[in-house]
Parts: C-alpha cells; structure tokens; sequence
C-alpha cells in the first residue's frame, strides 16, 4: 500500500507515528542497557562469591578428599560461567546498544529533514491558496459593487424626474465597473488554475514523495528492531552450549564423589600405627605389687599428643601462659610514671599488666614425637627433600667444573683459580646435606625396616659423579658474559657421536652464522634432524646431512 495515495491527508499523523517509533526503539536501547548492567553485577557477585569459597592455604590437607575436589570443580565452573555472563554484557552493548543509538540518533535528523520538507511544501501550498481566496473575493466585491450600480442606473433611467446627465453619469459608473469586474474575473480565473495545478503537483508528486521516505524511514526502523532481537537471541545462544558445557563438568565432578575413597583418607591420614591393645591381665594385689606394663612401644595416654580431626576443622588453640616479673628484676618503670609523684603512688597498687607468652610444643628431630605412621611419612618426606637438594647442589658442582675447564682453556674469558672459593662452599653444603640424609636413612631403618626408593636418589643427578671432560668440540661465544652464563647454568655436553640415531626433526626461525668450533651455521627455513634436545644450557645439537653441531635453541622451532 502507498501511503502518499491512501493517507494524502495524514502528514502531521505519519511524522508522530515514525516519533513513536524511534521513541520505541529507544526503549528497546534502554532495556538492552539494563540487562548488560544485570549480567554485568551477576557475573561480579559470581567472581566474588567463588573467591570467597576458594580455599585458603590452611585447608590444603582437607583438598584431598573427594568431595572438596568436587567443590573445587564447581567453583572453577561457576568461575567460567560469570566469564560467560560477562561475554553477553560486553556483546550486548557493543553489538545491541552502541549500533543502536548510532542508528537512531541517524534516523532523527533523516525525519526532522523530511518533516521541515513536508512543512514547506504545504506551506507553499496554503500560500498559493490564500492568493486565490484574495483573488476570489475580491472579484466577488467588485461584481457586487457592479451590481449595486446597474441597479442605480436602471433605476434612474426609469425616473421622469431625473436628467439626462445623471441617467449618463450613472450608466457611465456601471459600465466603468463591468470593465473592472472583467479583469478581477480573468485574475481569478488564472489564480484557481494555478492553485489546481500546484495542488495536484502537491498530492500527487511532491508529498507523496515524503510520504515514500517516511515510509522507508519506517522500514528500516523495523527491519533494523528486528536485526536488533534477533542479535539479543544470538548472543544469549551462543553461550548457552559453554555454560551448558560447565553445567555438565559440574555434574561430573559430583559424580566423582566417593565416599569410600573419602573413608580411605581419612585412615591413611589418621592412623597411627599402633596395635590395638589386647586384654588386661588380672592384677593380685594380694601376690605384691605388679608392675603395670607399657602400652606398645610408646606411652601415649588418652588425648595425649593426637591430632585428631583437627586438620579438617582447624587446630586447636594453644592456652596462653601468664609470665611475671620477679622482685629482683623489676620492671622498668616509663617516663610518665618516674616524673610525678601521684602516678608512681598509684602504679604500686595498679602495676601493668604483664606480657603473654605462647608456647609451642617442642618436636623431637627424628619425629619419634608422632604417632608411628605419621612418622614414617614424614621422615620419608624429610628424607625425599633432602635428595632433592643434593641433586640440586650436585648440578651446580658440574656447572663450576665446567666454567673451571672453560677458564682453563681459554685464559681471557677469567681466573680458574676465582671458582675455586665457590667448589669448596658448594662441597662442604654438599656433605653436610649427605650427613643429613644418612642420619635420617639411618633412623628411618631402625624404626621401620628398608628405606623406600626415592626418585630423587635413583636419577642421574644423585648417582652421576662429577668429572672434567675436555671442551673443545662445544661452541664458544664471542661474548665473554654470555659464555660464561651458557657455561655455569648448562649440563655437560656429551661428546659427539658418529651419526647418532634423530629424535625429531625441528626448522630454522632465523639465520645464524656459526663463531665457534661445534656450532653449525643456519638459514631460516631450513628443516634438521633433531640429535640432542636442550640440557638446560642455551644449545641444541642438529644434523643437515652429514653435517652436525650446536645451534641456538631460541634459533629454532621443534
């Protein structure tokens, strides 16, 4: 339907309903602004709940069971999902809200453009009929007065009294007003066909041209809506699968849930190792004095050093001991109490209170204070520890051998004999640690029989013993501090191999051009075998057909 033919006459109406529309649209704006704002503040109050339940590093023992970890998963899904809410908060407004008021805003200045075009014309028209009204009225006041004066001179002519000169007069004045009546007629008649033309112009080329643009304005306000909703749908549904997704992790960790799993625990946590006491013997006060016996290997009496369930619901605090000051070392007193003599009256009978002191229960070195499974585990672990960090120190014995042969050989890159003060402190660590590992071996097998396997004893580290190799096939750098980093952080290099067997290939990222003997030059692009993956010290050994040696590990990718 055209609207310039069926609603010629409802131009003020259209431009009101096209009003409404934007007025609506607005709306629509105004929604998708609160709802971002919603999910904005429920995503936030997520996050915020999820942090206050994340579990604190006191409750790390209690992470164990079944259920917490559960929880934990929870958590971490719940987590995800507020992501999700805020994904829909950012989406909306950039996508819905931004675009929206760019759109309306646009759209305003489109119909008060058409509005003030519209208004003109028809202002154009109502002038152009106001002329024709003035034209009309007056040719209907001339051929009035026309009338007026043929009436006078029939009148007169009729008249015997009357002279000839004022019959002539008279007739004279009406014919005079034909003439004028004529013109007014002619001005009229062309002021009407004017006014018909431009008005038929007007309702049938120019405002239904307007029409036609508040038409299409009005399309597009509805076409634009309904883009607008369907985005609001999409954006919602695209995270419904994540969130869906997480819903169903959550279900899963809840099905993970086992309560025997749990039980277990909890006896591998809590149990002390003792035997379960048997019967007690009759005691014949009547034979003499029986010596009670002890129980098992410890006397432990009831309640007496046990954690019981205090590493799930928190530890009990210790009481506080009360220490006061002895007449032969008094207190010293402040200032305030020294300078005037009322306060020193009144400090003898209100002496300060005195300071509290906490006292922790004291712990035996080999752990001989805990029950016998909890100190089994704890020596092991001591023991795990301990193997650990002479690892550690025996590495960095052979990075100070191999910076010493690096010295060595090469005079100018620095003084052997500077390391030297760093290998003794490094050795005398070491013993001292192995002193310490055999002293907790050594209680460990007398409490509990053969020492389980550590992994830290049975690598390489441990067992390897440090020795001097020659240098001569590693790459050198030119740069004396890069050579000496590469050197005292890096393992051994091994020596070369003839055509060892590839465990991978990798490409060059950029080109290098080999300084040193046992470095090999590369071009960007080029692809090699993989002979020696990068021990730690900056150098990985390749081979492009029968040549091989050292590149920069930050040189390529595997």
């Amino acid at each position: 339907m055209d609207w310039g033919t069926e609603l010629w006459d409802q131009f003020e109406s259209i431009d009101k309903y096209l009003q409404h529309g934007f007025d609506f649209g607005e709306k629509y704006s105004k929604f998708i602004k609160e709802r971002c704002a919603i999910e904005q503040e429920y995503a936030t109050k997520l996050r915020k709940l999820v942090k206050s339940y994340q579990p604190k590093k006191k409750d790390e023992e209690r992470s164990m069971f079944s259920t917490h970890k559960a929880f934990q998963t929870q958590l971490s899904e719940l987590n995800d999902i507020a992501g999700q809410h805020e994904t829909v908060a950012e989406n909306m407004m950039s996508n819905i809200f931004k675009e929206s008021q760019i759109f309306f805003n646009e759209q305003k200045i489109e119909k008060k453009r058409m509005y003030q075009e519209g208004k003109s014309l028809q202002i154009a028209l109502d002038k152009c009929e106001q002329n024709l009204e003035h034209t009309k009225k007056k040719f209907e006041k001339e051929w009035k007065d026309c009338e007026r004066l043929q009436a006078n001179f029939e009148k007169l002519d009729s008249d015997t009294n009357v002279t000839k000169a004022d019959v002539e007069k008279a007739k004279h004045a009406w014919f005079a007003k034909k003439d004028v009546v004529e013109h007014c007629k002619q001005d009229y008649g062309a002021a009407l066909e004017t006014f018909n033309v431009d008005q038929h112009s007007h309702y049938s080329t120019r405002m239904p041209q307007v029409f036609q643009g508040y038409h299409a304005a009005d399309e597009r306000r509805i076409l634009k809506i309904r883009d607008l909703m369907v985005e609001y749908a999409k954006i919602d549904k695209k995270v419904k699968p994540i969130i869906q997704k997480c819903l169903d992790g959550m279900e899963t960790a809840g099905n993970a849930v086992d309560p025997k799993l749990d039980s277990s625990l909890v006896v591998e946590k809590l149990k002390s190792g003792f035997l379960i006491p048997g019967n007690k013997e009759f005691e014949d006060y009547t034979a003499g004095r029986v010596e009670s016996s002890p129980r098992n290997s410890m006397n432990f009496t009831r309640g007496q050093n046990r954690k019981g369930f205090g590493w799930i619901f928190g530890p009990k605090k210790l009481n506080k001991i009360f220490v006061f000051f002895t007449e032969n070392q008094p207190p010293v007193l402040p200032t305030w109490i020294t300078t005037h003599p009322f306060n020193l009256f009144y400090y003898r009978f209100h002496p300060p209170k005195p300071p509290k002191l906490r006292l922790s229960p004291t712990e035996a070195a080999d752990y001989s204070h805990l029950p016998p499974e909890q100190r089994k585990k704890k020596l092991q672990r001591h023991i795990d520890d301990l193997s650990k960090e002479i690892a550690k120190q025996q590495d960095e014995k052979k990075a100070i051998v191999k910076m010493h042969g690096i010295y060595t050989a090469n005079p100018a890159l620095g003084d052997p004999t500077s390391l030297d003060a760093g290998q003794k402190a490094v050795d005398a660590k070491i013993d001292k640690l192995m002193t310490e590992l055999q002293q907790y071996e050594n209680w460990y097998t007398e409490a509990f029989g053969s020492l389980q396997s550590s992994p830290a004893r049975n690598s390489a580290h441990y067992t390897t013993p440090v020795k001097v190799e020659p240098l001569a096939i590693q790459p050198q750098t030119q740069n004396k501090y890069v050579s000496i980093c590469v050197s005292f952080f890096g393992d051994e290099f091994d020596e070369l191999d003839d055509f060892p067997e590839p465990i991978g290939t990798c490409t060059a990222l950029y080109d290098y051009e080999a300084t040193s003997e046992g470095a090999l030059s590369i071009t960007c692009g080029q692809v090699f075998s993989l002979l020696e993956a990068d021990n730690g010290d900056g150098w990985t050994r390749v081979m492009l057909g029968n040549s091989d040696g050292y590149v920069p590990s930050s040189y390529i990718e595997v």
